[in-house]
């Protein structure tokens, strides 16, 4: 049901996680693919037309996983901004970009174990200097991302986020 499991709990670990696609269906792929690397942005509205899930948490809003300035200027959008708004309205939750990207990691894709995606990944979040510790503290926050792969991206920006003082932060996925 995406919930994780009390033992597998821990302090600044996810609550749960939702994943929508199979990324090795090959329709998924196709999806993705076509979304980050052929810059189709209005994909996603159709993909999450008639998606709907239940957390049984009435979340304050959505952080989308910032890519590094650099990347999202190339792209031209950051995709799980996109997700995140498409999600967002359905819920008629807001989007906020409390976090920002410090480092311009190599893309987790090119990674070929969890350790290196981790060691990767590693410190390359903060909270975005225009948000406050109280905009964070206590709030029940859906994280958003395109693709839940090892789960470090999710687990680095869910730390950053519980130490901020986070109280809940699940994770949604377009594909795991």
């Amino acid at each position: 049901m995406g919930w994780t499991h009390p033992k597998c709990r821990t302090r600044h670990g996810m609550d749960g996680l939702i994943a929508i696609y199979e990324y090795q269906e090959p329709v998924a792929r196709a999806v993705v693919d076509s979304i980050k690397y052929g810059f189709n942005r209005g994909l996603m509205g159709v993909v999450l037309n008639n998606f709907t899930f239940e957390t049984g948490v009435n979340f304050d809003f959505l952080v989308p996983v910032p890519l590094y300035f650099y990347r999202e200027n190339w792209r031209g959008f950051n995709q799980a901004e996109e997700l995140g708004k498409v999600i967002g309205s359905k819920l008629m939750v807001p989007v906020e970009n409390v976090l920002a990207r410090m480092k311009n990691t190599k893309q987790q894709a090119l990674m070929k174990t969890r350790e290196e995606r981790q060691k990767n990944i590693e410190n390359a979040f903060v909270a975005d200097c225009r948000f406050q510790k109280s905009d964070i503290k206590g709030k029940k926050i859906l994280l958003v991302d395109d693709v839940f792969t090892s789960g470090a991206d999710m687990r680095e920006c869910t730390k950053v986020l519980k130490k901020a003082g986070a109280e809940v932060v699940w994770g949604l996925a377009l594909a795991h």
